[in-house]
């Protein structure tokens, strides 16, 4: 996660051996010009913030993945048939694990039922991506990541395991339980960085 981060750090992260950055803001983004380290270090970009529609495709034209997509955005993405333009060729539904009302993303009974009904977005993802609650506690965070895990083979089977590959839990403070729980790819941003920096967006 390299939010809030200036590029210089960034391209310290990326010569340590760092491969996919993350970015939670669009426009913090493309301040930072993070794109040309895709031409010139080989770095996936990946975008991990709320998605706003009237964004939608300058995010589908800019970033590599989209891990935090919403029903609405899949719906969209589903329905545009022309998708020249897009560079964006992975997408994560985001999990709502902790059942959060001010969080995005739904929850796993939410996500079962439309995959029951057949919703033909759901095509669309590679995968899940959940964050859960920061106050809750490793027991807690465990049987968050265990649901998620068994939803997301769920869905494999469902979909094709060969298409929905990703399953991204955990950061810095947990990742290791996270990958105990099935977790291929974890988010870590304050494990190498420290703590986050005041955005300038």
């Amino acid at each position: 996660m390299t939010k809030t981060q200036p590029l210089p750090r960034i391209l310290e992260a990326i010569d340590a051996g760092a491969t996919e950055i993350g970015e939670n803001y669009l426009q913090e983004a493309i301040r930072k010009d993070v794109f040309a380290l895709r031409e010139s270090h080989g770095v996936t970009v990946r975008y991990i913030g709320r998605l706003q529609s009237n964004k939608y495709n300058a995010i589908l034209r800019v970033f590599d993945a989209v891990d935090s997509a919403d029903p609405e955005f899949l719906e969209r993405l589903h329905c545009v048939q022309d998708r020249v333009a897009r560079r964006a060729c992975t997408f994560l539904l985001e999990v709502n694990a902790g059942e959060e009302s001010q969080k995005g993303g739904l929850t796993v009974p939410q996500i079962r039922e439309l995959a029951a009904a057949g919703t033909p977005w759901l095509h669309e993802i590679s995968g899940l991506m959940t964050v859960v609650p920061l106050q809750a506690t490793m027991q807690m965070r465990a049987r968050m990541y265990q649901s998620v895990s068994v939803l997301f083979s769920e869905l494999a089977s469902d979909l094709g395991s060969s298409h929905v590959t990703l399953l991204s839990m955990g950061t810095s403070d947990d990742f290791e339980l996270a990958i105990e729980h099935g977790s291929n790819m974890i988010r870590v941003g304050m494990g190498i960085f420290g703590p986050c920096s005041p955005s300038q967006v």
